[in-house]
């Protein structure tokens, strides 16, 4: 086990021990492929469909409706392009300012190449503006991709009845449900979403397994080709030891949602916050005033930079982070906090601490000490 305390579930989730058995005879004792028609691929083709089915259940899907990938990036790139490749005399995708890097950067590819790209802003909570959506679907746009979580703030997006101005429209609708699977209820099927992107390793499971959901009927041109894997939508053999692993963890977090351990974990999120804004009464806490993912605490320190908080709790052992995982080495201002309209001087001063199903209620003491002594320091200097 890691000596890190830590706090940064939102970027990646430790495996859990469960999930790590599962894997462990697939990268071993069990050669087969999937597409191989002997026993031991039969074998491996029942995992993964064992693994299917379980996504299914968590997302609200039916099996034949989960797509396996390398994750969400993949996902969210596969629907893009499928959602463009289905709609050829469209050329406007409706997005929001908010969305993770995996969304904003092929679409400011696809920009470049004369792609009409609409950015939906939001309020000061982090909450999308439904007038300016609602205008911005008209017969010109081929598709509207949305989080349903924000990673940076655990905003939950509003997405009742989005999916049927989207379809009035003749578009096609993309939901980034990386954040939120396993960490909310997710029902794909009410959502109504043409195409939503999973990942197995933001809810306990294994780093490179993905899953994109395409909704039955919905078109589907493929992003990889060249075999028929994954009946012909996505070429290349599959990583079955993720998958499997993806599988046993999407079955834990169903569990986790239905015996109310995310309320254990939201009751934790609070006790942190509510102990930081004793030490620190005029502690900002960005998206507190909507809906949030449980887990997520996104909090500024005035006079305080986010840099130097960081590098002062890394060096105590915390781990938490400014904000993206995928942006932590650019060193940039948050584009997701910026377009909540915040202050420079909270721009720089924000931390992301996002909690787990494995966080304790002694490590958020802990932390909630480190952070102090930290913040106090900096803010003496």
């Amino acid at each position: 086990m890691s000596a890190f305390l830590y706090l940064d579930h939102n970027a990646t989730t430790p495996v859990l021990p469960e999930v790590l058995d599962a894997m462990l005879p697939w990268l071993a004792g069990h050669p087969g492929n999937p597409s191989s028609a002997h026993p031991a691929g039969e074998e491996a083709r029942d995992a993964l469909e064992a693994a299917r089915y379980e996504l299914a259940l968590l997302a609200g899907a039916e099996p034949r409706e989960i797509l396996f990938t390398s994750g969400g990036t993949e996902s969210t790139n596969a629907a893009i392009h499928a959602a463009l490749a289905a709609r050829p005399g469209r050329r406007v995708v409706v997005t929001s300012r908010v969305e993770h890097s995996a969304t904003l950067e092929p679409l400011g590819a696809l920009e470049r190449a004369d792609l009409g790209v609409v950015r939906i802003g939001v309020d000061g909570q982090g909450r999308l503006d439904p007038d300016a959506l609602r205008a911005a679907i008209d017969p010109s746009v081929a598709l509207v991709t949305l989080q349903t979580a924000n990673n940076e703030t655990g905003a939950l997006s509003a997405l009742a009845g989005v999916a049927e101005a989207v379809h009035a429209a003749g578009a096609l609708l993309h939901v980034d449900a990386v954040q939120s699977l396993g960490k909310v209820p997710l029902d794909l099927a009410r959502l109504g979403a043409d195409y939503a992107s999973l990942s197995a390793h933001k809810l306990h499971g294994p780093k490179g397994a993905g899953a994109l959901f395409v909704r039955a009927g919905a078109p589907f041109e493929p992003l990889l080709v060249g075999g028929p894997q994954e009946r012909g939508r996505r070429a290349g053999t599959e990583n079955l030891p993720g998958i499997v692993g993806f599988g046993r963890a999407a079955a834990l977090a169903r569990a986790a949602l239905a015996d109310g351990s995310l309320e254990r974990v939201r009751d934790l999120r609070d006790r942190f916050e509510a102990g930081l804004t004793r030490e620190f009464p005029d502690l900002a806490i960005q998206a507190r005033g909507g809906p949030r993912l449980p887990n997520t605490a996104n909090v500024a320190f005035a006079g305080v930079d986010a840099e130097e908080l960081l590098a002062a709790l890394g060096a105590a052992g915390l781990c938490a982070s400014a904000g993206s995982a995928c942006h932590a080495a650019a060193r940039r201002p948050s584009h997701v906090l910026a377009a909540m309209g915040l202050s420079d001087a909270r721009l720089r001063g924000a931390v992301r601490f996002s909690l787990g199903r494995t966080t304790s209620a002694d490590e958020v003491e802990r932390a909630v000490e480190l952070v102090a002594e930290c913040a106090s320091a900096l803010r003496a200097l």
